[in-house]
């Protein structure tokens, strides 16, 4: 029964793709990129490309360019023939692969992360659902695109050292995120990520993974789903002092939210919040309030500069790479012109587009995942829908 069910979202996805339009020459170009900078680079190009984050704990880490990477492959590729379905599959075992390298997840066993708890080296058993949301979406779209069941049949490992290795396959992933968002000290039903904070962005990822392993038959999820969007529709918008409409993050221990929002954080939240909403016109409304909330003299001419944090703004995020996130969330918002109004200054400035390349020249920390964004919103200016592959409508 569960090949079946499988046959049937695979044959679901492929009626998605046919009544958009063929991929134009920036998506084929935006795909090879994509293809390259995931890929088996030399040496000197992985310097070049993949020497980001640092220690690995900020917002530029790699493993959020490694999963921006993907999905910007996956918006494209949702509207590709066979050939194009191929290739964003290869695309997406890269990112997968990248992902599971230790220098991408090792930040999480720090002494003020869980490298002291009892169940250290595993990253994913708890509060790390800004690593494992993304992995967790990442084998959802694998699977999706190439119909290889490998990371469920076979699973994947977490190498700390030769003698310390953590066996995982995407079943007990699953079940690790889902036992947090049930228990029964979570009000929220939300999975933190660094200890004690709930991150409404965060938790986008594990849903929207949710949603396309029930159409491929794995499991249901949605009373689980409900209650954290329940909850967080109650909590997270209306920043007190402005800033964005989603609050920066819930601190679970002392039950208080900081009272400030970010439009990078907004982009980022309703991107993939309208992809998987119980009802989409709650996410185009709460866009509205977003886009209300833009300061359009940071993006007449977006800055590449290195943002600083303070006690007001606290993700420091550069103006372009907050556009580039605000542009896709417009476009999956059903609002075009100002997705045009974000575009046309980052293009202007920043888009390098030739045969076999389209991206965004930033600062490295941010150049892969802000390309991603755009890509992103390039694909679904073109017809491409995330909530489409989601729900098959």
């Amino acid at each position: 029964m569960k090949h079946i069910v499988f046959i049937l979202a695979v044959a679901a996805a492929g009626i998605v793709r046919a009544g958009m339009a063929p991929l134009c020459a920036e998506e084929q170009d935006a795909l090879s990129f994509l293809d390259y900078v995931t890929g088996s680079l030399p040496a000197a190009e992985e310097k070049a490309w993949w020497t980001v984050g640092g220690s690995q704990y900020g917002i530029y880490s790699k493993r959020y360019n490694i999963a921006f990477a993907g999905y910007a492959a996956a918006a494209v590729g949702m509207r590709g023939d066979a050939e194009v379905t191929n290739r964003v599959g290869r695309i997406l075992g890269n990112c997968v692969e990248r992902m599971l390298k230790r220098d991408v997840w090792a930040y999480s066993q720090s002494k003020f992360y869980w490298g002291r708890r009892s169940w250290a080296p595993d990253p994913c058993y708890r509060e790390n659902v800004m690593y494992t949301g993304h992995l967790l979406q990442l084998l959802a779209l694998y699977e999706w695109f190439t119909h290889d069941r490998r990371y469920w049949d076979k699973g994947f490992d977490f190498v700390w050292s030769p003698q310390k290795t953590v066996h995982y396959d995407v079943r007990r992933l699953i079940d690790v995120t889902v036992e947090q968002m049930r228990a029964e000290d979570n009000e929220t039903g939300g999975v933190a990520c660094e200890p004690n904070l709930i991150f409404f962005p965060c938790n986008n990822h594990q849903i929207y993974a949710f949603q396309l392993f029930s159409r491929l038959g794995y499991g249901d999820w949605s009373a689980d789903v409900a209650k954290w969007e329940k909850w967080a529709l109650a909590h997270y918008p209306g920043p007190v002092v402005g800033g964005g409409v989603i609050k920066f993050a819930y601190h679970k221990r002392t039950g208080m939210f900081y009272p400030r929002g970010s439009p990078g954080l907004d982009g980022w939240s309703l991107i993939w919040y309208e992809a998987w909403a119980h009802d989409r016109a709650t996410a185009l409304d709460l866009w509205k309030s977003a886009a209300a909330c833009i300061d359009w003299r940071l993006y007449a001419d977006p800055s590449d500069a290195k943002a600083g944090s303070s006690c007001c703004d606290p993700l420091p995020v550069p103006a372009s790479v907050a556009a580039a996130f605000l542009a896709a969330a417009a476009r999956a918002c059903d609002d075009p012109a100002t997705a045009v109004r974000l575009e046309g200054p980052l293009d202007a400035k920043y888009l390098i587009h030739r045969p076999g390349r389209y991206y965004l020249n930033l600062d490295s920390n941010w150049r892969i995942g802000a390309s991603a964004q755009r890509i992103i919103s390039l694909a679904l200016a073109h017809g491409s829908s995330f909530r489409a592959m989601a729900f098959g409508h």
